[in-house]
């Protein structure tokens, strides 16, 4: 028996999928193409523990256009005088501030700081769970499999290098990469973003996950 919450339901998921649908229709071939490469990609960079499963969703969603975008209407000021209630500026009736230094720097910023913080350990510590899966699950097929398809050696040597190399060096080897786009540039790059992030170096792990998106729209995996 079809009860009115399935009803419902079934309704809500099929004008999910005709927005999705929409979605796509507006997008050109190539984009749709792109779109694929970069799913493709995804799915291969998430199993190998390069990237998170939240970086997967928003590189999906960014890729179809489906992100959610800012809104950039602005509110018309209102024409109605302000009501007795409202707040007036305590500057121009010549009072102190009622507002504490600690209020401005504090509270909602700390809060803001340490969610970004807590997402940023998430993020490395789900990338290092799956590279270990990956890892034992390759080790199962053998020695000459292993050396071949294990990014695990190649991991590490990518962080000794990160240790070793200045800023610009640093920066010069994401622009390097990207520029050469080569089969294998997608597997180089996301190694090298996800060594970044281990290494706590977000503001360089945000330049290489920039490069990295436009590389997965290239190619499909190799």
């Amino acid at each position: 028996m079809v009860t009115t919450e399935s009803r419902s339901i079934s309704k809500g998921s099929d004008l999910l999928a005709q927005s999705d649908l929409r979605q796509s229709n507006v997008l050109s071939v190539y984009e749709k193409a792109r779109a694929i490469n970069i799913e493709k990609n995804n799915a291969r960079l998430r199993a190998l523990g390069l990237i998170s499963a939240n970086e997967e969703r928003k590189s999906n969603a960014s890729a179809w256009g489906l992100e959610e975008k800012s809104s950039n209407i602005k509110r018309k000021p209102s024409s109605r005088p302000p009501s007795e209630g409202c707040r007036k500026s305590r500057r121009l009736l010549k009072l102190s501030s009622e507002i504490s230094e600690n209020v401005v720097t504090g509270g909602n910023e700390e809060e803001r700081q340490e969610g970004i913080e807590k997402e940023r350990e998430a993020i490395v510590k789900e990338c290092r769970e799956a590279r270990q899966r990956a890892a034992m699950e390759v080790a199962k097929l053998g020695v000459e499999s292993a050396a071949r398809e294990n990014p695990t050696a190649t991991y590490e040597h990518c962080l000794m290098r990160i240790r070793s190399m200045t800023k610009k060096g640093l920066i010069n080897r994401v622009r390097s990469i990207e520029r050469a786009a080569g089969k294998h540039c997608v597997i180089k790059m996301a190694i090298f973003k996800s060594c970044l992030q281990d290494e706590n170096m977000w503001e360089l792990a945000k330049l290489a996950s920039e490069a990295l998106e436009r590389l997965k729209g290239l190619q499909s995996p190799p």
